[in-house]
């Protein structure tokens, strides 16, 4: 993959701030490669119990998550950075390259189910920000630190954006405390704007705008 996209904008490895009090490993986000599809599939598969969380709160992610929704993924990925030149999906990884997570920019593409006064408060052109981590390297500051990195130095300075979506279900209250550290404002609770295996949830709807120059 490195030969392939070497002129690829924003692939990284960027290392991430950390708060020194609370770990004094290094973390880094770069962009995907094929020798990550193993430790998606591990990280999201069905052997692994602390996946549930992460499964709860992400609406898109197919369950059970098989080395094939890895593979898929990972290509996916790998074929938009070649078409756009652009990475927009970037893996988390701890000091010794190992994916630990997952964070990106993603279309917004009105895929909420939201009423026809809502829809107008959304730019279906926008952007939202997604991301999740292993459970085990939680409570560290990495997220909030990928967050920050992705809005500021990239969605802003790189892409130009306006703003950017930041959006939870309203039941996970750690990934609303993530979008309110770095900088997300709260604009109103969309009822039942998701549906995930089968249930009506609610979304906290966020959004964070370029800083005035």
């Amino acid at each position: 993959m490195d030969s392939l996209t070497w002129n690829i904008k924003s692939k990284g490895p960027y290392e991430l701030k950390l708060p020194k009090s609370k770990t004094t490993e290094k973390f880094y986000i770069s962009a995907l490669k094929l020798t990550d599809i193993p430790q998606i599939a591990s990280l999201l598969g069905p052997t692994n119990i602390n996946s549930i969380d992460i499964h709860k709160n992400l609406s898109m992610l197919p369950n059970p998550y098989t080395l094939s929704d890895a593979e898929y993924f990972v290509n996916k990925c790998i074929t938009d950075y070649t078409k756009s030149l652009q990475c927009n999906v970037w893996a988390i990884r701890n000091s010794n390259e190992e994916l630990i997570g997952c964070i990106g920019l993603h279309k917004f593409k009105g895929k909420y189910f939201v009423d026809e006064q809502d829809k107008k408060l959304f730019n279906d052109d926008g952007y939202e920000i997604g991301y999740y981590i292993s459970l085990e390297y939680r409570s560290l500051g990495i997220v909030s630190s990928a967050v920050n990195f992705v809005c500021d130095e990239i969605a802003f300075k790189e892409l130009h954006l306006d703003y950017i979506y930041g959006n939870a279900f309203m039941d996970n209250e750690n990934s609303q405390n993530v979008l309110k550290r770095c900088g997300f404002k709260f604009v109103k609770s969309l009822k039942n704007a998701l549906e995930k295996d089968g249930e009506k949830r609610d979304v906290y709807w966020s959004i964070k705008e370029r800083p005035i120059q």
